[in-house]
């Protein structure tokens, strides 16, 4: 048995996946074979990291970056699945907080009583990003941030490419049940809407990943750090964390994301394998925030002109 980590990967976020493939390599068991697979969406990170050694493949992509570019490469992952090992599709600014997850994930997709997909979940409705409208994604159910799934099940009819300017009205308790949202509401159609449907009619078994929030008393990785983040526990123990916004913030240079990597270190007791941004990384970010002020006065006068 293997396992194939599948993850999208920008210019942005090149740091992030040398980041995470370290980390699922720091703490893993060793006895399990790991593959992984870099879908970039640019030429830049394409040529970052093909023939680096740090991924098997570097599939270069022509989809671009935001949320279509993101689910057309999840789409390709998973049209990719190495059949008979577990496939684990994986954002790049995900941290792995368990030891042994290799052995873990192993155990629940193919040991006594086992699952068909262990998964995040969304962030619940009043969240600190979904707020209390009646517009919501789905709640409670897998979702695409961090999927592992059975070599037992088939994925290969699954897609997960959104569709915004349309929505779910959730009219009958049928569409409450499998969408987790009360009736009235609406299911917004972000990538991965298509999860729930999906695991319903193939009667899929799976295990969504209870969502912490570093505001709530039960947080133990991120304790403290801003809501942006989400922590995610397995039987009360953090198994991994999810920092957000990889394709915008820059690696352990702004703010949220030191505040992220910085928590998630600490808890790992400062891992000798944890990357930092190098020195040519901090002059490109200093390049970058020149140009964005020198733009501020020309955004503010076309601002001006607007209104």
């Amino acid at each position: 048995m293997k396992i194939h980590v599948h993850a999208t990967v920008s210019s942005n976020s090149v740091r992030y996946f040398e980041y995470v493939r370290a980390n699922y390599e720091g703490l893993s068991t060793g006895s399990i074979p790991v593959h992984y697979y870099a879908y970039c969406l640019d030429s830049a990170s394409h040529k970052a990291l093909d023939g680096s050694g740090i991924v098997d493949e570097a599939i270069a992509l022509k989809f671009g970056r935001g949320s279509k570019g993101h689910a057309m490469s999840i789409d390709t992952a998973i049209s990719r699945f190495v059949p008979g090992d577990i496939n684990v599709i994986s954002d790049t600014d995900i941290t792995i907080l368990m030891q042994d997850w290799d052995r873990v994930i192993v155990d629940l997709l193919t040991g006594e009583n086992a699952v068909g997909v262990v998964a995040t979940r969304l962030e619940g409705i009043g969240g600190f990003s979904t707020g209390d409208t009646k517009y919501q994604q789905y709640k409670n159910k897998p979702s695409t941030t961090w999927m592992a799934m059975s070599p037992d099940y088939d994925f290969s009819g699954l897609t997960v490419m959104p569709d915004k300017d349309n929505f779910i009205e959730v009219t009958t308790q049928e569409l409450s049940d499998l969408y987790q949202l009360p009736i009235g509401f609406f299911v917004v159609k972000d990538t991965g809407w298509q999860v729930p449907s999906y695991l319903h009619n193939h009667q899929i078994p799976y295990l969504a990943l209870d969502i912490v929030k570093p505001t709530s008393a039960d947080a133990k990785a991120l304790k403290g750090c801003n809501p942006y983040h989400d922590e995610f526990q397995l039987n009360g123990q953090p198994f991994l964390a999810h920092q957000r916004g990889s394709m915008k913030h820059r690696f352990r240079i702004d703010p949220l994301s030191v505040d992220f990597y910085n928590a998630c270190d600490a808890y790992l007791g400062q891992p000798s394998w944890a990357v930092h941004p190098g020195a040519a990384d901090r002059l490109r970010a200093k390049g970058q925030d020149l140009v964005n002020l020198a733009k501020q006065p020309i955004r503010a006068l076309r601002d001006a002109i607007k209104s």
